[in-house]
């Protein structure tokens, strides 16, 4: 529980003990694969846990957050391939239907392909959870918060400073910034505006969800939010389509006859589907900068 006059430091410490908390449950769930979605949920938890300690920076000693970021920033990419092998292979039968009719049996191969390197990723990243590495980070990071109230403010400007405060001003400018970004963006735009945009989407909704939600009235939090999973619904799409391409096209070489040649109606098929999303992302965005919408953050946070 936290409140709206708490110490910053004190109420980021709360929710990121609840976060590692969450990280050390999913430890052996990831290591050991029994459920895709114990990987899943451990890197939640190392994304939310990054983003407060972006968002939150100056409630901490400089030199420990520094090297805590490259270590959470080590997490999160030594468990990258193995899960997006995860959700290629999981959701493999959604990816080929949209593959035209008379090519989806002759993706067999491609599916023995993905499995193969999913098993290696996983392997891999085993290692790396079950290292001293990995295990120092936790308890590293569990002595930090553990003693942070009780840190000096001298070099922590906002550590004193009350949460709601600090979270209302970040939550504020993330939204801005969304703003400012993703107003110049057209059908035609580079994919990478679309990306971009959407991570910023990602921190303003970690922030709504850990910080805004606890400490705001539902009634601006919640539109707020609804806005946001929309806009970031489409934003995904986008991602996962193009992510999608650029993997088939880079295993092309690797496969032989029919299965090579089935792969370029279903990339046409993605890259279609891709500028759908594109095609919606207009609408979203304007509901969620709305006159009413920018109003609820002004008078809200």
């Amino acid at each position: 529980m936290i409140t709206f006059d708490q110490r910053s430091d004190a109420a980021a410490a709360v929710v990121l003990k609840r976060l590692l908390e969450s990280i050390e449950t999913n430890l052996p769930g990831a290591i050991e694969a029994p459920d895709s979605e114990c990987l899943h949920d451990f890197r939640v938890a190392v994304r939310r846990s990054r983003s407060v300690q972006r968002e939150l920076k100056r409630a901490f000693p400089a030199p420990a957050l520094k090297h805590f970021r490259g270590e959470f920033r080590w997490l999160q990419t030594v468990t990258g391939a193995a899960r997006d092998l995860d959700v290629y292979v999981l959701g493999f039968d959604e990816m080929c239907a949209l593959a035209p009719a008379g090519t989806r049996g002759e993706l067999d191969p491609l599916l023995e392909l993905l499995e193969a390197r999913r098993l290696r990723a996983r392997d891999e990243m085993a290692a790396d959870l079950r290292s001293q590495r990995a295990a120092a980070v936790f308890a590293g990071w569990r002595s930090l918060l553990m003693g942070l109230e009780q840190l000096p403010d001298d070099d922590r400007p906002q550590a004193a400073r009350p949460i709601g405060e600090v979270a209302g001003k970040r939550i504020r400018k993330v939204y801005k910034q969304m703003l400012r970004m993703g107003r110049p963006i057209r059908h035609s735009s580079p994919s990478e505006a679309y990306h971009e945009l959407r991570k910023q989407g990602k921190e303003l909704r970690y922030l709504l969800e850990l910080f805004g939600a606890r400490l705001y009235p539902a009634e601006a939090v919640k539109p707020m939010v609804k806005a946001l999973k929309a806009l970031q619904n489409v934003l995904g799409g986008h991602q996962d389509r193009q992510v999608q391409v650029a993997l088939l096209l880079g295993l092309r070489e690797e496969m032989d006859g029919r299965a090579r040649e089935a792969l370029g109606p279903l990339i046409e098929s993605l890259q279609r589907d891709q500028l759908a999303a594109r095609g919606q992302f207009s609408e979203r965005f304007d509901v969620f900068i709305s006159e009413r919408q920018r109003a609820l953050v002004k008078q809200t946070f």
